[in-house]
């Protein structure tokens, strides 16, 4: 991988403590993370291994759902958080569609004030919202249809 940055005075566990008081991390984002950062093979899996010993990572699942319920209350869709999910290098959670059936529903009264019936043009810009939300197109359509 290519060093974006400068390698830091500080060793591959302290620069990874670093990142984990900002923010929960996977592991596989801060083996990116350090790489990026021109620290070796064996200082990187050193870092880990003392971090997993000392639990200052969280296991998967749990980081998993952790991340997938904030990504749930920013008004995201399934197909979104497991593709983020999946970037991260983390497990995919079970979301079910009609949990994002009703979250899809609630975005489309608040974000947009609409309720059903929908006009033509309602139901275009809401299939266009909710897809770019990353919603699966079933839970899209029921929304749509709600009415019926």
């Amino acid at each position: 991988m290519k060093a974006l940055y400068p390698r830091p005075n500080k060793s591959a566990y302290e620069k990874s403590i670093d990142f984990l008081a900002k923010r929960d991390h996977s592991e596989k984002e801060l083996r990116e993370k350090l790489e990026q950062r021109q620290y070796t093979v064996e200082e990187i899996q050193d870092a880990i291994d003392e971090l997993h010993e000392r639990n200052y990572i969280l296991p998967p699942e749990v980081l998993a759902g952790k991340v997938a319920r904030i990504l749930k209350e920013r008004g995201k869709g399934l197909r979104y958080i497991v593709q983020y999910l999946g970037k991260k290098g983390l497990p995919p959670v079970d979301i079910t569609t009609e949990e994002e059936f009703e979250r899809g529903k609630e975005l489309i009264e608040r974000k947009l004030g609409m309720t059903p019936p929908f006009e033509w043009e309602q139901k275009v810009k809401i299939k266009r919202y909710l897809g770019n939300r990353g919603f699966q197109y079933d839970s899209i359509m029921r929304v749509i249809n709600d009415d019926q």
